[in-house]
Protein backbone atom coordinates (compact mmCIF):
# COMPACT_ATOMS: atom_id res chain seq x y z
CA UNK A 1 0.00 0.00 0.00
CA UNK A 2 1.36 3.61 -0.99
CA UNK A 3 2.14 6.07 1.41
CA UNK A 4 -0.63 8.47 -0.69
CA UNK A 5 -3.25 5.64 -0.06
CA UNK A 6 -2.37 5.51 3.97
CA UNK A 7 -2.89 8.77 4.06
CA UNK A 8 -5.90 8.62 2.15
CA UNK A 9 -7.44 6.42 4.98
CA UNK A 10 -6.46 8.45 7.57
CA UNK A 11 -8.64 12.01 5.95
CA UNK A 12 -11.80 8.94 5.76
CA UNK A 13 -11.36 8.22 8.82
CA UNK A 14 -11.18 11.28 10.19
CA UNK A 15 -14.05 12.10 8.32
CA UNK A 16 -16.16 9.11 9.74
CA UNK A 17 -15.12 11.15 13.17
CA UNK A 18 -15.89 14.47 11.98
CA UNK A 19 -12.67 15.89 13.00
CA UNK A 20 -11.18 17.14 9.49
CA UNK A 21 -9.62 20.82 9.34
CA UNK A 22 -10.12 22.92 6.17
CA UNK A 23 -6.99 22.02 4.46
CA UNK A 24 -7.92 18.15 4.86
CA UNK A 25 -11.27 18.52 3.53
CA UNK A 26 -9.92 19.92 0.78
CA UNK A 27 -7.66 17.51 -0.08
CA UNK A 28 -10.19 14.59 0.58
CA UNK A 29 -12.79 16.35 -1.71
CA UNK A 30 -10.45 16.55 -4.46
CA UNK A 31 -9.58 13.01 -4.17
CA UNK A 32 -12.87 11.87 -4.45
CA UNK A 33 -13.82 14.48 -7.38
CA UNK A 34 -10.45 12.94 -9.25
CA UNK A 35 -12.27 9.62 -10.46
CA UNK A 36 -15.36 7.89 -10.19
CA UNK A 37 -13.64 4.91 -8.79
CA UNK A 38 -12.88 7.08 -5.45
CA UNK A 39 -16.15 8.32 -5.47
CA UNK A 40 -17.60 4.89 -5.51
CA UNK A 41 -15.17 3.62 -3.17
CA UNK A 42 -15.87 6.48 -0.85
CA UNK A 43 -19.16 5.99 -0.76
CA UNK A 44 -19.16 2.26 -0.11
CA UNK A 45 -16.84 3.02 2.58
CA UNK A 46 -18.73 5.27 4.38
CA UNK A 47 -21.91 2.69 4.12
CA UNK A 48 -22.40 1.33 7.75
CA UNK A 49 -24.14 -1.60 6.47
CA UNK A 50 -22.15 -2.20 3.60
CA UNK A 51 -18.88 -1.76 5.88
CA UNK A 52 -20.47 -3.84 8.92
CA UNK A 53 -21.16 -6.79 5.62
CA UNK A 54 -17.05 -6.39 4.25
CA UNK A 55 -16.10 -6.72 8.09
CA UNK A 56 -17.36 -9.68 8.66
CA UNK A 57 -16.42 -11.81 5.87
CA UNK A 58 -13.14 -10.97 6.99
CA UNK A 59 -12.83 -11.15 10.69
CA UNK A 60 -15.24 -11.69 13.47
CA UNK A 61 -15.64 -9.02 15.45
CA UNK A 62 -12.54 -8.51 18.02
CA UNK A 63 -11.37 -4.97 18.48
CA UNK A 64 -7.77 -6.28 19.61
CA UNK A 65 -7.41 -8.04 16.66
CA UNK A 66 -9.21 -5.21 14.30
CA UNK A 67 -6.45 -2.34 16.33
CA UNK A 68 -3.71 -4.82 15.71
CA UNK A 69 -4.59 -4.43 12.09
CA UNK A 70 -5.30 -0.88 12.08
CA UNK A 71 -1.74 -0.13 13.67
CA UNK A 72 0.16 -2.89 10.71
CA UNK A 73 -1.48 -0.87 7.77
CA UNK A 74 -1.71 2.91 9.29
CA UNK A 75 0.90 3.92 11.05
CA UNK A 76 -1.06 7.12 12.30
CA UNK A 77 -3.54 4.77 14.01
CA UNK A 78 -0.21 4.08 16.73
CA UNK A 79 0.09 7.58 17.14
CA UNK A 80 -3.26 8.56 18.40
CA UNK A 81 -3.84 8.39 22.10
CA UNK A 82 -5.62 5.04 23.76
CA UNK A 83 -8.32 7.44 24.80
CA UNK A 84 -9.09 8.41 20.92
CA UNK A 85 -8.50 4.87 19.74
CA UNK A 86 -11.06 4.00 21.79
CA UNK A 87 -13.63 6.57 21.00
CA UNK A 88 -13.49 5.36 17.12
CA UNK A 89 -14.80 1.87 18.26
CA UNK A 90 -17.09 3.54 20.88
CA UNK A 91 -18.25 6.41 18.76
CA UNK A 92 -18.43 4.19 15.26
CA UNK A 93 -18.51 0.44 16.09
CA UNK A 94 -18.24 -1.47 12.75
CA UNK A 95 -18.39 1.49 10.71
CA UNK A 96 -14.67 3.09 11.80
CA UNK A 97 -13.26 -0.46 12.58
CA UNK A 98 -13.85 -1.35 9.20
CA UNK A 99 -12.98 1.72 7.14
CA UNK A 100 -9.53 1.48 8.73
CA UNK A 101 -9.35 -2.22 7.89
CA UNK A 102 -10.50 -2.03 4.05
CA UNK A 103 -8.26 1.22 3.72
CA UNK A 104 -5.57 0.01 5.57
CA UNK A 105 -5.82 -3.86 4.64
CA UNK A 106 -8.39 -6.43 3.53
CA UNK A 107 -9.67 -4.21 1.24
CA UNK A 108 -6.59 -2.78 -0.42
CA UNK A 109 -5.85 -6.26 -1.39
CA UNK A 110 -3.28 -4.65 -4.05
CA UNK A 111 -2.34 -0.68 -4.29
CA UNK A 112 -3.64 -0.40 -7.64
CA UNK A 113 -6.33 1.71 -8.92
CA UNK A 114 -8.27 1.00 -12.22
CA UNK A 115 -10.84 1.83 -13.62
CA UNK A 116 -11.65 -1.07 -16.25
CA UNK A 117 -14.33 -3.14 -15.37
CA UNK A 118 -14.08 -6.79 -14.37
CA UNK A 119 -15.57 -9.59 -16.09
CA UNK A 120 -17.73 -12.56 -14.21
CA UNK A 121 -19.78 -15.22 -15.41
CA UNK A 122 -22.31 -16.30 -12.93
CA UNK A 123 -21.76 -19.42 -11.39
CA UNK A 124 -24.46 -22.75 -12.28
CA UNK A 125 -24.10 -23.55 -8.92
CA UNK A 126 -23.05 -22.08 -5.70
CA UNK A 127 -19.53 -23.40 -4.97
CA UNK A 128 -19.61 -23.72 -1.48
CA UNK A 129 -16.04 -24.01 0.83
CA UNK A 130 -14.21 -26.96 1.75
CA UNK A 131 -15.24 -28.92 4.58
CA UNK A 132 -13.97 -31.27 7.43
CA UNK A 133 -13.62 -34.97 5.35
CA UNK A 134 -11.19 -37.42 4.78
CA UNK A 135 -10.91 -40.80 2.89
CA UNK A 136 -9.02 -43.31 5.23
CA UNK A 137 -7.39 -46.65 3.58
CA UNK A 138 -6.94 -49.48 5.15
CA UNK A 139 -4.28 -52.05 5.40
CA UNK A 140 -6.23 -54.15 3.64
CA UNK A 141 -6.93 -51.98 1.10
CA UNK A 142 -10.39 -50.43 2.29
CA UNK A 143 -11.23 -47.02 2.47
CA UNK A 144 -13.57 -45.28 4.42
CA UNK A 145 -14.68 -42.14 4.14
CA UNK A 146 -15.15 -40.32 6.68
CA UNK A 147 -16.96 -37.33 5.80
CA UNK A 148 -20.70 -39.32 6.44
CA UNK A 149 -20.02 -41.18 9.57
CA UNK A 150 -20.86 -40.90 12.78
CA UNK A 151 -19.19 -40.92 15.92
CA UNK A 152 -17.92 -43.96 17.06
CA UNK A 153 -14.93 -46.98 16.15
CA UNK A 154 -14.52 -47.05 12.30
CA UNK A 155 -12.24 -49.88 12.18
CA UNK A 156 -9.70 -52.07 13.95
CA UNK A 157 -6.00 -52.64 12.78
CA UNK A 158 -3.46 -54.63 14.57
CA UNK A 159 -2.49 -52.98 17.95
CA UNK A 160 -4.39 -50.22 17.74
CA UNK A 161 -9.12 -48.98 17.45
CA UNK A 162 -9.52 -46.37 15.36
CA UNK A 163 -12.53 -44.11 16.71
CA UNK A 164 -13.97 -40.89 14.86
CA UNK A 165 -15.06 -38.28 17.46
CA UNK A 166 -16.37 -35.29 16.73
CA UNK A 167 -14.50 -34.84 13.12
CA UNK A 168 -11.47 -35.99 14.14
CA UNK A 169 -10.01 -39.34 13.81
CA UNK A 170 -7.95 -40.92 16.52
CA UNK A 171 -5.68 -44.40 16.83
CA UNK A 172 -6.24 -46.15 20.33
CA UNK A 173 -3.24 -48.27 21.35
CA UNK A 174 -4.48 -49.70 24.21
CA UNK A 175 -6.26 -52.22 22.42
CA UNK A 176 -4.82 -55.46 22.34
CA UNK A 177 -3.28 -56.82 19.02
CA UNK A 178 -0.60 -58.40 17.48
CA UNK A 179 1.48 -55.86 17.01
CA UNK A 180 2.13 -56.53 13.38
CA UNK A 181 3.51 -53.68 11.37
CA UNK A 182 0.76 -52.28 9.32
CA UNK A 183 -0.02 -48.93 7.39
CA UNK A 184 -2.61 -46.62 7.08
CA UNK A 185 -3.10 -43.66 4.67
CA UNK A 186 -4.95 -40.44 5.46
CA UNK A 187 -5.76 -38.41 2.45
CA UNK A 188 -8.12 -35.27 2.22
CA UNK A 189 -8.97 -34.72 -1.59
CA UNK A 190 -9.57 -31.23 -2.39
CA UNK A 191 -11.96 -29.42 -0.45
CA UNK A 192 -11.23 -31.11 2.54
CA UNK A 193 -8.91 -31.02 5.42
CA UNK A 194 -8.74 -33.08 8.58
CA UNK A 195 -7.35 -34.06 11.89
CA UNK A 196 -5.89 -37.31 13.38
CA UNK A 197 -4.58 -38.41 16.36
CA UNK A 198 -1.80 -41.38 15.82
CA UNK A 199 -1.48 -43.87 18.00
CA UNK A 200 1.86 -42.39 20.00
CA UNK A 201 -0.48 -39.06 20.82
CA UNK A 202 0.51 -36.53 17.94
CA UNK A 203 -1.46 -34.57 16.74
CA UNK A 204 -1.56 -34.11 12.82
CA UNK A 205 -3.42 -31.40 10.36
CA UNK A 206 -3.78 -32.03 7.03
CA UNK A 207 -4.76 -29.21 4.63
CA UNK A 208 -6.50 -29.58 1.33
CA UNK A 209 -4.94 -32.11 -1.29
CA UNK A 210 -2.74 -33.99 1.33
CA UNK A 211 -2.26 -37.03 2.57
CA UNK A 212 0.00 -39.43 5.44
CA UNK A 213 1.04 -42.77 5.38
CA UNK A 214 1.78 -44.28 9.28
CA UNK A 215 1.82 -47.44 11.09
CA UNK A 216 -1.07 -48.42 13.05
CA UNK A 217 1.85 -48.67 15.98
CA UNK A 218 5.41 -47.38 16.79
CA UNK A 219 7.12 -50.79 18.07
CA UNK A 220 10.64 -49.78 16.79
CA UNK A 221 13.36 -47.26 17.75
CA UNK A 222 11.79 -44.65 15.55
CA UNK A 223 8.23 -43.17 14.61
CA UNK A 224 8.34 -42.79 10.83
CA UNK A 225 5.69 -40.97 8.26
CA UNK A 226 5.21 -40.15 5.10
CA UNK A 227 3.44 -36.97 3.81
CA UNK A 228 2.44 -35.11 0.93
CA UNK A 229 0.58 -31.95 0.33
CA UNK A 230 0.24 -29.41 3.59
CA UNK A 231 0.80 -31.15 7.01
CA UNK A 232 0.95 -29.17 10.52
CA UNK A 233 1.81 -31.39 12.98
CA UNK A 234 2.39 -31.51 17.25
CA UNK A 235 4.69 -34.18 17.89
CA UNK A 236 4.74 -35.95 21.82
CA UNK A 237 7.90 -36.05 23.29
CA UNK A 238 9.98 -38.96 23.06
CA UNK A 239 13.89 -38.92 23.65
CA UNK A 240 14.39 -42.50 23.09
CA UNK A 241 12.12 -42.64 19.67
CA UNK A 242 12.29 -39.89 17.24
CA UNK A 243 9.53 -39.04 14.83
CA UNK A 244 10.53 -39.21 11.16
CA UNK A 245 8.75 -37.21 8.58
CA UNK A 246 9.47 -38.21 4.81
CA UNK A 247 8.70 -36.05 2.24
CA UNK A 248 8.50 -37.66 -1.36
CA UNK A 249 11.22 -39.47 -0.69
CA UNK A 250 13.40 -36.63 -0.84
CA UNK A 251 13.18 -35.38 2.97
CA UNK A 252 13.67 -36.05 6.48
CA UNK A 253 12.75 -34.38 9.25
CA UNK A 254 13.42 -35.50 12.45
CA UNK A 255 12.40 -34.02 15.59
CA UNK A 256 11.68 -35.35 19.47
CA UNK A 257 8.87 -33.32 20.15
CA UNK A 258 7.65 -30.23 18.68
CA UNK A 259 5.30 -28.29 16.44
CA UNK A 260 5.84 -27.51 12.91
CA UNK A 261 4.44 -27.06 9.45
CA UNK A 262 5.45 -28.96 5.72
CA UNK A 263 4.27 -27.32 2.60
CA UNK A 264 5.18 -29.75 -0.23
CA UNK A 265 2.25 -29.61 -3.05
CA UNK A 266 3.34 -31.12 -6.57
CA UNK A 267 2.69 -27.59 -8.06
CA UNK A 268 4.89 -25.24 -5.34
CA UNK A 269 8.28 -24.40 -6.50
CA UNK A 270 9.91 -25.96 -3.10
CA UNK A 271 9.27 -27.98 -0.35
CA UNK A 272 9.11 -25.87 3.03
CA UNK A 273 9.48 -26.87 6.29
CA UNK A 274 8.46 -24.19 8.99
CA UNK A 275 9.06 -24.27 12.87
CA UNK A 276 6.69 -23.09 15.09
CA UNK A 277 8.40 -23.91 18.14
CA UNK A 278 10.78 -25.86 19.57
CA UNK A 279 13.66 -27.92 17.13
CA UNK A 280 13.71 -30.13 13.76
CA UNK A 281 16.46 -30.96 11.34
CA UNK A 282 15.44 -30.92 8.06
CA UNK A 283 17.83 -33.10 5.88
CA UNK A 284 18.12 -34.06 2.23
CA UNK A 285 17.99 -37.50 1.26
CA UNK A 286 20.54 -38.09 -1.68
CA UNK A 287 22.29 -41.43 -3.08
CA UNK A 288 25.97 -39.93 -2.62
CA UNK A 289 25.25 -37.70 0.44
CA UNK A 290 22.96 -36.32 3.00
CA UNK A 291 22.75 -32.23 3.24
CA UNK A 292 21.19 -31.46 7.10
CA UNK A 293 20.38 -28.26 9.16
CA UNK A 294 18.90 -27.66 12.42
CA UNK A 295 16.28 -25.09 12.59
CA UNK A 296 15.06 -22.78 15.67
CA UNK A 297 11.95 -21.03 16.25
CA UNK A 298 10.66 -19.15 13.64
CA UNK A 299 12.81 -20.18 10.98
CA UNK A 300 11.94 -22.03 7.80
CA UNK A 301 13.74 -24.59 5.39
CA UNK A 302 13.16 -24.19 1.51
CA UNK A 303 14.40 -27.10 -0.34
CA UNK A 304 14.61 -27.14 -4.26
CA UNK A 305 16.84 -29.31 -6.24
CA UNK A 306 18.84 -30.76 -3.40
CA UNK A 307 19.87 -26.78 -1.99
CA UNK A 308 18.21 -25.88 1.71
CA UNK A 309 18.01 -22.12 2.31
CA UNK A 310 16.82 -20.93 5.91
CA UNK A 311 14.50 -17.76 5.65
CA UNK A 312 13.99 -16.26 9.68
CA UNK A 313 11.21 -14.63 11.50
CA UNK A 314 8.45 -16.44 10.04
CA UNK A 315 4.85 -15.06 10.93
CA UNK A 316 3.15 -18.20 12.63
CA UNK A 317 -0.03 -16.72 11.86
CA UNK A 318 -0.01 -16.34 8.37
CA UNK A 319 2.20 -20.40 8.48
CA UNK A 320 -0.71 -21.22 10.02
CA UNK A 321 -3.47 -19.69 8.85
CA UNK A 322 -4.99 -22.78 6.75
CA UNK A 323 -5.19 -24.69 10.05
CA UNK A 324 -7.40 -22.05 11.64
CA UNK A 325 -9.87 -21.31 9.31
CA UNK A 326 -8.40 -18.44 7.14
CA UNK A 327 -6.78 -17.60 3.83
CA UNK A 328 -4.00 -15.25 4.58
CA UNK A 329 -2.93 -13.28 1.30
CA UNK A 330 0.05 -11.48 2.86
CA UNK A 331 2.50 -10.73 0.35
CA UNK A 332 1.06 -13.52 -2.21
CA UNK A 333 1.36 -13.33 -6.21
CA UNK A 334 -2.54 -13.41 -8.18
CA UNK A 335 -0.84 -17.89 -9.16
CA UNK A 336 -0.34 -18.34 -5.25
CA UNK A 337 -3.44 -17.11 -4.33
CA UNK A 338 -5.07 -18.81 -6.66
CA UNK A 339 -3.19 -22.12 -6.05
CA UNK A 340 -4.87 -21.97 -2.77
CA UNK A 341 -8.26 -21.57 -4.20
CA UNK A 342 -8.04 -24.57 -6.55
CA UNK A 343 -7.29 -26.69 -3.73
CA UNK A 344 -9.81 -25.71 -0.94
CA UNK A 345 -13.00 -24.92 -3.64
CA UNK A 346 -12.35 -27.80 -5.79
CA UNK A 347 -11.93 -25.92 -9.07
CA UNK A 348 -9.38 -25.97 -11.82
CA UNK A 349 -8.06 -22.25 -12.42
CA UNK A 350 -6.73 -21.47 -16.16
CA UNK A 351 -4.72 -18.80 -17.50
CA UNK A 352 -6.31 -17.59 -21.29
CA UNK A 353 -3.33 -15.96 -21.81
CA UNK A 354 -1.02 -16.58 -19.63
CA UNK A 355 -0.32 -15.18 -15.87
CA UNK A 356 -1.40 -10.91 -15.88
CA UNK A 357 1.06 -8.99 -14.23
CA UNK A 358 0.26 -8.05 -10.92
CA UNK A 359 0.72 -6.39 -7.55
CA UNK A 360 1.18 -8.98 -4.54
CA UNK A 361 -1.60 -9.23 -2.42
CA UNK A 362 -2.20 -8.44 1.35
CA UNK A 363 -4.80 -9.34 3.67
CA UNK A 364 -6.40 -12.23 5.34
CA UNK A 365 -9.69 -13.41 4.79
CA UNK A 366 -12.12 -16.49 6.39
CA UNK A 367 -12.02 -19.49 4.33
CA UNK A 368 -15.79 -20.17 4.99
CA UNK A 369 -16.96 -17.91 2.21
CA UNK A 370 -18.58 -19.29 -0.61
CA UNK A 371 -16.95 -19.10 -4.05
CA UNK A 372 -19.70 -16.76 -5.71
CA UNK A 373 -18.93 -14.46 -2.72
CA UNK A 374 -15.01 -14.64 -2.77
CA UNK A 375 -15.28 -13.82 -6.51
CA UNK A 376 -16.87 -10.75 -6.41
CA UNK A 377 -14.46 -9.77 -3.77
CA UNK A 378 -11.44 -10.33 -6.38
CA UNK A 379 -13.97 -8.48 -9.14
CA UNK A 380 -13.57 -5.50 -7.00
CA UNK A 381 -9.69 -5.62 -7.13
CA UNK A 382 -9.93 -6.06 -11.15
CA UNK A 383 -9.13 -9.78 -11.71
CA UNK A 384 -11.46 -10.24 -14.65
CA UNK A 385 -12.24 -13.72 -15.02
CA UNK A 386 -14.60 -16.10 -16.14
CA UNK A 387 -16.28 -19.21 -14.68
CA UNK A 388 -17.20 -22.52 -16.72
CA UNK A 389 -18.62 -25.03 -14.40
CA UNK A 390 -15.82 -25.78 -11.92
CA UNK A 391 -13.45 -24.22 -14.05
CA UNK A 392 -12.03 -20.43 -13.44
CA UNK A 393 -10.58 -18.98 -16.45
CA UNK A 394 -8.40 -15.90 -15.46
CA UNK A 395 -8.18 -13.29 -18.44
CA UNK A 396 -5.03 -11.70 -19.46
CA UNK A 397 -6.40 -8.29 -21.29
Amino acid sequence: MTEKNHYIAALIVKYLDNSLNEAEQKELTEWINAEEHHRDLFTEMTDPQQLTTHLQQFYAYDSEKISQKISQHIPAFNDAPAGIRTIYFRKWGWAAAAALLLLGGAYYWTSRVHNKPAVIASLPVNIEPGKQGAILTLADGREVVLDSLHNGIVASQSGASIVLSEGQLVYDPTVAGNMEMQYNKMTTPAGRQFHVTLPDGTNVWLNAASSIRFPTSFPGNERRVEVTGEVYFDVVKNANKPFIVAVKDKIDIEVLGTTFNVNAYENERSIRATLIDGSIRVGVVSTDHRKAVTLQHGQQASIKEQLITIADHQDPEKILAWKNGLFNFDGATLEEVMRDLERWYDIEVVYENGIPNSDKFIGEMTRQIALTDLLDILKRFQVDFRVEGRKLIVLNK
